[in-house]
């Protein structure tokens, strides 16, 4: 195939409220996503002799059938009924295991590289490709603001573009289990699914100040009390003038939402300097 590239965005979570664990060990949900267009990763792919060689400026992910880009491009040789011989190159600079939709939105991307060269699948067959890779990645298929249900799958796009959300995503560098994160979340008083009315009215009308007092994360209390540096990030980005601050997905990313870039900018500079380089500040 001709040489092709594109850029894999991340996401938070704006809501993430857990409903029940289903037969085959997913979790329904209801969630708001919102693409970020930084950090982003970029997927490269070229010719190979045969099969699929995946290649990373990060060496601590898999370069085997357990990546999910060779996942993607394996579930796609499978259906389209074509030989694979594609060296995939992921330059990463989203941290992995971190909540931000790394890997999903790579693994998108590679699906869309692929049918964008050879043509030869639906946009259902595509989105059913990418949901038997992992939950969150349909939703990268096309990354915009949306509202979210079963195990992520059941998408509902918002009908405007992302905003620029003045908001600092707070990386501690260290993974996390999703599978954890999920099997150990505690019960706790919900606010309830009309919250997401609320937060997708703060979008709209871009009050940031609403916003931070409205997002949520169902799996955050029991990150919190297993990892209680998370706790701190939270608590030192609001002294730093953050509107709210929340963890994104399954952790331990968080993400802290300012009035402006004024505010924004001093906050950078407070908690880069309380945390040091233990604490990405992106």
């Amino acid at each position: 195939m001709r040489p092709a590239e594109t850029k894999a965005p991340s996401k938070i979570n704006l809501f993430l409220e857990v409903k029940g664990k289903r037969a085959d060990g997913y979790h329904d949900i209801e969630t708001v996503f919102m693409p970020l267009a930084s950090p982003s990763d970029t997927i490269r792919i070229s010719d190979a002799s045969s099969g699929i060689v995946i290649t990373s400026n990060d060496d601590s992910i898999p370069f085997d059938e357990k990546n999910l880009c060779w996942k993607a491009a394996s579930k796609y040789a499978e259906a389209a009924l074509i030989n694979p011989a594609w060296s995939i190159h992921i330059e990463k600079n989203i941290p992995v295991a971190a909540g931000l939709g790394g890997g999903s939105s790579d693994a998108a991307s590679v699906l869309l590289l692929l049918n964008g060269e050879y043509k030869l699948l639906s946009d259902e067959r595509l989105a059913a490709l990418a949901l038997s890779i992992g939950a969150d990645v349909p939703f990268f298929l096309n990354p915009q603001p949306s509202r979210a249900c079963g195990v992520g799958e059941k998408i509902e796009p918002l009908g405007f573009v992302a905003p620029d959300i003045p908001l600092l995503i707070l990386a501690p560098g260290f993974p996390v289990s999703a599978a954890w994160a999920y099997k150990n979340r505690l019960d706790s008083p919900r606010p309830g699914a009309e919250q997401i009315d609320k937060i997708i009215t703060a979008l709209k009308n871009r009050n940031w100040k609403e916003l931070g007092d409205l997002i949520y994360n169902d799996l955050a209390p029991a990150l919190h009390n297993k990892f209680p540096l998370l706790l701190m990030i939270k608590d030192k980005a609001l002294e730093s003038g953050a509107c709210g601050a929340e963890i994104s997905g399954s952790g331990p990313t968080l993400f802290a939402i300012y009035e402006n870039n004024e505010a924004l900018s001093s906050a950078r500079e407070f908690l880069g300097g309380y945390f040091g380089p233990s604490l990405k500040i992106i």
